[in-house]
């Protein structure tokens, strides 16, 4: 490239000299002069610093900044937090904390309390041991918890109030009593607002329950697992039941499935109280209705209902060594009820309309005049006689007293059975049946005295009515007194007399 067209295209080498002999000032702008190792000599300019606007580094710039000052702001709350923390656990750990605790479930619960081994965390509240106790005008009589753990909220360490979610119990005791009308319900007046302390659900693995004297409870819950919610879904306080072994005093064992509970003021809903035989899975013996324990003079009448339930699990084995199968309520307005007053001996009645379960049938066995029709019928099916659809009857118990009322139990073409039979405290028996015996069979017996005690016909069979006594062990009846007293040869009858060996004792010998 040729140079400016002010510059020669030659230089003599005078003028190169001349040239580079210049002053500085002829170089470039902020140029210097120096000189090499080797003698020759150079301009050496300084690199300029750019000025130009960077923008983007400007902002990281600001960002690190603001990072720096988030993170020392950070750290600066965390240690305040920490502190705070500290010393909220450090007093939520001291006795007047604990004691203000105490004060706070006294008022909420009404009850005298005694708190044991307290401690708290920011997550959890933590107690060894729990003890209430109520006044005797309270249904509540005491209760008594163990290994308490509890997920409450912050505001409970600075609040008025210990709430939280959940509070879980390993073990927990709760003996009810009958109230008494003249005593008080509260250790303490009641809490207007919100309760110091609540939570949403209560849960314990393992639950007692026992209502009166607790050597000899009238009802007792053992190993059962209880849930409380302060709040369902109807707004009310709720308790559920899951498992365990039911002891009601004078009934046979039984064990509870489940049972669900709502608290109205002073009334209680018993939405479900479903219990099982003790051995037996299929049946069940469901309770519901309202209860108002604190009306001593309002008959509280709950229903009643049996599904497949054995009649021994009411009865007893007493009277179901002899009167056995699975039994069905049957809809009625004047049975299917469990009655009774919360009061002290308030006797309770129980009275169920039954019939036979469709997948069962009824047996009845035991009696001595079942044996005697065997042998002068001779039919062995007459020994143990079975009704599988046609046996319907009246369960009832009070006062210590069972019974079978309004029993009446088919088996079409062989016997009918009608009446009542009931069981005393003491195991005794009592009441009267009417036997009916098809009568094709009575015609075709060979001991006309069977004939003779035997009424006309009427629906199909012939009928006699015998009285039922004894011990449950060795049930008695007249039916020999009848057969002994019965003439040979009834009224109009050709039939030739019996021979003198043809006693009671020598027809109904077993074969």
């Amino acid at each position: 490239m040729s140079g400016a067209p002010s510059e020669p295209e030659k230089y003599s080498i005078d003028e190169m000299m001349d040239r580079l002999k210049g002053t500085p000032s002829e170089g470039p702008e902020n140029g210097e002069l120096v000189t090499r190792a080797d003698g020759t000599q150079a301009i050496r300019v300084r690199k300029r610093k750019r000025r130009s606007s960077q923008p983007h580094k400007e902002q990281v710039q600001n960002n690190r900044r603001a990072r720096i000052v988030q993170v020392s702001a950070a750290l600066v709350l965390f240690f305040i937090t920490a502190i705070v923390i500290g010393a909220a656990i450090i007093y939520a750990n001291s006795s007047p904390f604990r004691e203000g605790l105490v004060q706070k479930i006294a008022k909420s619960s009404g009850a005298e309390i005694d708190l044991q081994q307290f401690r708290m965390n920011p997550k959890t509240a933590n107690a060894g041991h729990l003890s209430m106790k109520w006044p005797e005008g309270n249904v509540l009589k005491s209760l008594s918890l163990h290994a308490i753990d509890a997920e409450i909220f912050p505001s409970s360490f600075f609040g008025k109030s210990m709430n939280g979610e959940e509070i879980s119990i390993g073990s927990g005791l709760l003996a009810l009593q009958i109230p008494d009308p003249s005593q008080p319900i509260r250790k303490s007046s009641s809490f207007e607002g919100g309760l110091p302390v609540n939570f949403n659900r209560y849960r314990t693995r393992v639950l007692d329950v026992a209502l009166g004297d607790p050597s000899a409870p009238l009802i007792s819950l053992r190993k059962s697992e209880g849930s409380f919610t302060s709040r369902n879904q109807n707004g009310l306080p709720q308790l559920g039941l899951y498992k365990g072994d039911l002891t009601i005093d004078g009934w046979p064992k039984l064990r509870l499935d489940r049972a669900l509970f709502e608290f109205r003021g002073e009334e209680t809903d018993i939405s479900s109280f479903r219990m099982l035989q003790e051995k037996d899975e299929r049946g069940s013996f469901e309770l519901s209705g309202t209860i108002s324990p604190y009306k001593p003079q309002q008959l509280a009448s709950l229903a009643v209902s049996l599904e497949s339930f054995q009649i021994s699990g009411i009865t007893g084995p007493a009277m179901g060594r002899l009167v056995s199968g699975r039994i069905d309520s049957q809809p009625t307005a004047k049975s299917n009820y469990l009655s009774f007053r919360p009061a002290a001996n308030s006797a309770p009645k129980l009275d169920i309309a039954f019939r036979v379960a469709p997948t069962s049938k009824i047996e009845f066995l035991g009696f001595p005049f079942l044996f005697a029709l065997s042998q002068t019928i001779d039919d062995t099916w007459f020994e143990h006689p079975v009704f599988d659809s046609d046996a319907t009857g009246i369960l009832h118990r009070e006062a210590g007293v069972i019974s079978l009322r309004d029993i009446n139990f088919e088996s079409k073409g062989r016997l009918a059975l009608r009446g009542e039979i009931s069981i005393s405290a003491n195991q005794t028996l009592s009441g009267s049946l009417e036997v009916g015996v098809a009568e094709a069979m009575i015609a075709a017996s060979k001991a006309p005295r069977l004939r003779a005690m035997f009424g006309p016909p009427s629906e199909g069979f012939q009928w006699i009515t015998l009285k039922i006594g004894g011990p449950a062990a060795a049930p008695t009846d007249n039916f020999k007194e009848l057969f002994s007293a019965a003439s040979p040869a009834a009224p109009g009858s050709s039939s030739p007399p019996e021979s003198s060996g043809s006693t009671f004792e020598e027809l109904t010998r077993p074969r």
